[in-house]
């Protein structure tokens, strides 16, 4: 029973944070406060090295896959580095990615494998 709770705790840690980094991405590019205009290639490599990881964290919580989340984070983290060294609310990509890491973390301690 109490492992069920932990699982429902983490899973929703899991789809708070890839949600987050959706929402993020959103802002990132349709409503920058920080630039002006945002070329074609800065929405592809954003949603390659953001979106996708995201999608991929989603569907490794929902299928109970560590290693998927594990993927995820390392996808994910040199653009959240990125991000999380700049200021402003961007900076919440670093935390989504470190969510990411957590997720992965508390899924092993679980004893939930690959």
């Amino acid at each position: 029973m109490e492992q069920s709770i932990n699982l429902t705790i983490i899973k929703l840690i899991g789809y708070v944070s890839s949600l987050m980094t959706v929402f993020l991405w959103f802002i990132f590019i349709f409503i920058n406060p920080y630039s002006e205009v945002t070329n074609q290639s800065s929405i592809i490599i954003s949603m390659v090295m953001l979106v996708l990881p995201a999608g991929l964290l989603a569907i490794g919580v929902s299928l109970n896959r560590s290693l998927l989340m594990l993927l995820a984070f390392i996808w994910s983290f040199p653009y959240s580095l990125y991000m999380l060294l700049t200021p402003g609310i961007f900076r919440l990509f670093g935390i989504t990615s470190l969510m990411y890491l957590l997720c992965f973390v508390l899924f092993r301690i679980i004893k939930i494998r690959f």
